[in-house]
């Protein structure tokens, strides 16, 4: 279960509502986990913002959901960045990548809209797997629009029918401060809510109409800012719209590799394919796409991966006679 985290603090997702629940919204903060995850990859400055604004996109959307799994956000094109992706587990764990050409990447134009002139034409895809025993759910848009906001936003449009409005920003290293992003989501819910007072038609339309009002006047300085705290932003916004905010959910950069994993992989390819697939070592060798570990596998490991001890062979557990 994702941990609740002390006001004021970064790498968090917060829900609130207003107007009774006739609007709700996610705001996240991503500091040191945006850092953790963009940094080190040799990413152009572009690819890093568009990779940083991903994350934040993908943790404000895995905000409004009941899971218990992973969450995955990707973005596949057709133009210098050909894909980003970012998975964020229900208990808080996320990681992130980007692939590119560095030579079209430098050659797009530099005063380009990040959506037609990084990722050019594709989709916008979101999956929840919660296991083997829950059905998949995915739902897919097309890269429309200039910016990750617009795609998201047409997508609830489109396929959920809910009003959505979306600020996504991010920030590259500066001094002493590391990337940052952050997220600010709000949908206007579908008649009245239970409990709450019934509202005309006419003041369902003002509340939603007054809530973007007010989400539209927030800048990236404030999203971005390590010394404002989420609540007190959110309070700056929204204080006279019935504003409720309840307790921040914890985000960390943590990817989910492990030489189990790999060995599983390793096993799903024919014994006798592996061969081509050593280095000069003389050695099978994967890296992690996200967080760049190696696992490199020589003949003693790979007769290990395919030819596991038997339960039988294995020394006892007891002692004595």
């Amino acid at each position: 279960m994702v941990s609740a985290v002390t006001a004021g603090a970064d790498n968090v997702i917060l829900s609130f509502q207003l107007g009774s629940g006739l609007v709700r919204g996610r705001l996240v903060r991503l500091g040191a986990a945006v850092q953790g995850i963009v940094d080190g990859h040799g990413y152009p400055p572009r690819v890093g913002a568009l990779l940083a604004e991903t994350l934040a996109l993908a943790a404000v959307l895995a905000g409004s959901l009941k899971y218990d799994g992973v969450f995955t956000l990707q973005a596949q094109g057709k133009g210098p960045v050909s894909l980003v992706v970012a998975d964020i587990t229900s208990a808080g764990a996320m990681r992130g990548y980007a692939r590119f050409d560095a030579d079209a990447v430098a050659a797009a134009a530099a005063d380009g809209d990040p959506v037609p002139t990084l990722l050019g034409g594709g989709y916008l895809a979101f999956t929840v797997d919660q296991g083997l025993k829950v059905e998949r759910y995915q739902g897919i848009v097309d890269l429309a629009g200039a910016t990750l906001a617009d795609c998201a936003k047409a997508y609830f449009v489109q396929s959920e029918q809910l009003e959505t409005s979306v600020a996504l920003v991010s920030a590259p290293p500066a001094g002493d401060r590391g990337w940052r992003a952050g997220a600010l989501m709000i949908q206007r819910m579908p008649g009245n809510q239970p409990g709450a007072p019934i509202l005309t038609p006419e003041d369902a339309e003002e509340t939603w109409r007054t809530a973007s009002v007010l989400m539209g006047s927030v800048t990236a300085g404030e999203m971005l800012d390590p010394a404002l705290a989420g609540e007190v932003l959110l309070h700056r916004l929204f204080h006279g719209e019935g504003l409720t905010v309840w307790d921040g959910k914890a985000l960390e950069a943590r990817c989910r590799c492990s030489e189990q994993s790999v060995v599983r992989m390793l096993q799903s390819i024919p014994r006798a394919e592996i061969e081509d697939l050593k280095n000069e070592a003389g050695q099978v060798s994967i890296t992690c796409e996200f967080c760049h570990t190696t696992y490199a596998f020589g003949d003693a490991e790979l007769e290990r991966t395919y030819n596991p001890p038997t339960a039988s062979a294995r020394p006892s557990d007891r002692s004595g006679a």
